[in-house]
């Protein structure tokens, strides 16, 4: 496994506390889900990225990593746990643009599942 796609499934296990060291320090972020809510809008900052995870539990599985160049595509999915013990489940593609082994851009693109019990 080449060292960026090591970064993306590093950052897939959603720790926190190792997120920042993954990420250039004018990372970009740019969300378009369904459901999750749709914002579109550009977050810029590790402080902004790692902001956006959240104190929810999070667990992700990616199912597919695709390389080229300093791109990578990580296909998967990922469980939330609210604090108030709702879940909800999203299908998503990523798209990491990196940039000295770290993550320079990402773009997200989320499906908002029916939860099964």
């Amino acid at each position: 496994m080449t060292s960026n796609k090591k970064v993306v499934e590093a950052l897939s296990k959603m720790d926190r506390s190792t997120l920042s060291d993954h990420l250039t320090d004018d990372v970009e972020w740019v969300e378009w889900a369904d459901g999750v809510p749709p914002t579109g809008a550009v977050q810029r900052g590790k402080e902004a990225f790692i902001g956006n995870y959240g104190d929810d539990v999070l667990k992700g599985t990616i199912t597919r990593l695709i390389e080229e160049g300093n791109t990578v595509v990580a296909e998967g999915n990922v469980r939330v746990t609210k604090k108030d013990g709702s879940t909800f489940h999203v299908r998503y593609c990523d798209i990491y643009e990196m940039l000295d082994g770290k993550v320079k851009r990402k773009s997200s693109y989320g499906a908002l599942l029916k939860d099964t019990p």
